[in-house]
């Protein structure tokens, strides 16, 4: 096997690892069976061939798959909740199959429940592409719970009503808390439903309460009592538009690259790319817009895993864009993970900068657009990159962000929730003419400075005069490195913004319009560590503040209002911000343009069939 085979390998052992470690059910469960042929509850091997074909410490990892062998009832509980609740949601866009037969396998007949979608609703906001509702306090509800199965019924075909039947409509529930009773089970789960009716798109956001009694005989458990909290929905009133719209196709689509390359999955390509190339599966990245050829127009520059070229597209008039990535010479096939189109040498035209899989490349601006090589800065493995002019001297410095090094064996992280083994982030700053050197030490970023870096951005939030650096890092606490005069100082704890959990993005805006910068950081929210980390078996050996650090990890998205003395206020939970999924990027915008700042958030990780493991 190539180096780079096992590079590749690597890391997607340690990110597996990583969440099984997390979820803390890698500690105990009976011995495997060995029989012949297989492993236990594992992959099965050639018949006729005796003993297991795997090593040991694969077969643990396969055994943590299954909860029951953990004995972790509460995840086998889940499960079984999980399906059932899957089940009533694919009935929401089909109205005609709500009825008692459809529904007497997923509930009790003497269940009871609030109204699934509430009979009043308060306005929360109306523009001329979106109205938001939210339920009327619980006790303005004029009637008391529903009680039987057919009551049930009318429920969920009220639930139903504004996706009107139609078929697209897309549900999903994630079960967040187990608690188990004598004669009862109790779960919490977040519902989210989205449809595209004739009249315009539909979501609805709430929590549910449910209570189940258990199954006999191996039978799925059944619903006793729903209870339905923060319910909101969201419609497009305006004539059926929404507030945004596809147009990927009609600006990229005449390019045969777009067809031909962007179209294609990540998982055709890795069939046929060596991985040596670092083609890799979760597609880390990036992109940059900006006017590269000064005719007023925004351009594209697309970054490309190993193997497929980087794209450069320029926008026409008419709002298509052609791909110049041949004649502008940027489409080397290198592994590109981020990209900056900025002015690094002063002549009033946008440049190049990429953070690729070995350096960092600069490429100077020679006029309309054409790009020559200027400078390579040696940094492997770096992952993005952020620019300011953080010395005040009038020219744009460059932060990397270098993540971790899979060629060392000390690029584990370790300990997994604190880690300060990564490889060290680079600042560099400019000398004039496109060149950089390294002050990474010089000013003070070296300190904390070893914590798997995904994202790092700039902002004044003290209003002193010169620009701070937030990072956000994935396995260790974040940074924020106040900016005095040049000289920089991690004060992260002392401001309450070091948010230990798994750091994504970083976002600066003003979101309650006071006037003092505010910061929202992406992280991993996990359903599955959200129900562990709270059970009373879950790392018993450990104090309660290391626990209170993995519960943290898994609790999702932060907001930090800036309070104006130096210091944060932690107002996630209180607005809402916190469910975000597996957060990769995060920006304040104002989409609708009303002076409010708002939030929009890039999630997901690998889309393939459910194994059941997270």
């Amino acid at each position: 096997m190539s180096q780079g085979s096992r590079n590749a390998k690597s890391r997607i052992a340690l990110r597996i690892n990583s969440v099984l470690f997390l979820l803390g059910i890698v500690a105990s469960g009976p011995a495997l069976a060995e029989g012949p042929g297989q492993t236990g509850d594992s992959i099965p091997t050639i018949p006729g061939l005796r003993g297991p074909r795997h090593s040991k410490s694969v077969q643990r990892k396969l055994q943590m798959r299954d909860a029951a062998a953990d004995g972790w009832d509460t995840e086998v509980f889940n499960n079984l909740a999980g399906a059932q609740l899957k089940r009533l949601g694919k009935l929401l866009g089909h109205p005609d199959r709500i009825d008692v037969a459809h529904l007497r396998d997923l509930a009790a007949d003497d269940i009871s429940c609030t109204p699934l979608r509430p009979k009043s609703f308060d306005s929360v906001f109306q523009d001329g592409a979106v109205r938001v509702r939210q339920e009327t306090k619980p006790s303005q509800e004029p009637s008391g719970p529903l009680v039987g199965l057919e009551s049930f019924v009318e429920a969920v075909k009220q639930l139903a009503l504004p996706f009107g039947g139609d078929s697209r409509t897309r549900v999903k529930f994630k079960i967040v808390t187990v608690e188990p009773h004598p004669d009862s089970v109790t779960t919490v789960a977040y519902f989210h439903a989205a449809g595209w009716p004739s009249s315009g798109a539909v979501q609805q956001n709430a929590t549910w309460t449910c209570r189940w009694v258990r199954g006999a005989n191996g039978e799925p458990p059944r619903l006793t009592w729903i209870g339905v909290d923060q319910f909101v929905e969201t419609t497009s009133p305006a004539g059926g538009k929404t507030l945004m719209a596809d147009c990927t196709e009609a600006v990229l689509g005449q390019n045969a690259s777009f067809r031909e390359q962007l179209l294609v999955g990540l998982d055709q390509w890795r069939a046929s790319i060596h991985s040596m190339l670092d083609i890799g599966f979760t597609g880390p990245q990036g992109l940059s817009v900006s006017d590269i050829n000064g005719d007023g127009l925004d351009d594209l520059f697309v970054c490309q895993p190993g193997g497929l070229p980087n794209r450069l597209y320029v926008q026409n008039p008419d709002g298509t864009a052609t791909d110049v990535s041949a004649e502008m010479g940027v489409d080397f096939l290198e592994s590109t993970r981020s990209s900056l189109i900025i002015d690094i040498d002063n002549d009033g035209d946008q440049d190049l900068v990429l953070a690729t899989g070995s350096d960092v490349f600069f490429f100077l601006n020679q006029g309309s657009g054409k790009l020559v090589p200027s400078a390579v800065v040696p940094l492997p493995y770096a992952l993005a990159i952020s620019a300011a002019d953080y010395d005040n001297d009038g020219d744009l410095d460059i932060y990397v962000c270098c993540y971790s090094d899979p060629d060392r064996a000390t690029s584990t992280p370790i300990p997994y929730h604190d880690a300060n083994t990564g490889r060290p982030n680079v600042m560099l700053r400019n000398e004039g003419r496109g060149q950089f050197i390294d002050v990474t030490e010089l000013v003070g970023l070296n300190a904390n400075n070893r914590r798997f870096t995904f994202a790092a951005s700039w902002e004044d939030y003290d209003n002193d005069g010169d620009l701070d650096l937030y990072v956000a890092n994935d396995y260790g606490r974040n940074n924020l490195y106040r900016n005095d005069s040049g000289w920089f100082k991690d004060v992260a704890a002392q401001a309450g913004v070091e948010d230990i959990s798994a750091g994504m993005s970083v976002s600066w805006g003003d979101y309650n319009n006071d006037g003092l910068v505010d910061l929202y950081v992406s992280n991993m929210f996990s359903s599955a560590g959200n129900r562990i980390t709270y059970q009373r078996r879950f790392k018993t050996e450990v104090d309660q503040s290391i626990r209170s650090q993995f519960q943290r990890h898994a609790r999702g998205n932060s907001l930090f209002e800036n309070v104006g003395d130096g210091t944060f206020r932690d107002v996630s939970v209180e607005s809402g911000t916190t469910m975000g999924r597996w957060a990769w990027s995060s920006n304040f915008i104002d989409f609708n343009n009303d002076s409010h700042e708002d939030l929009f958030i890039a999630n997901g990780f690998v889309t393939n069939e459910d194994t059941k493991d997270l």
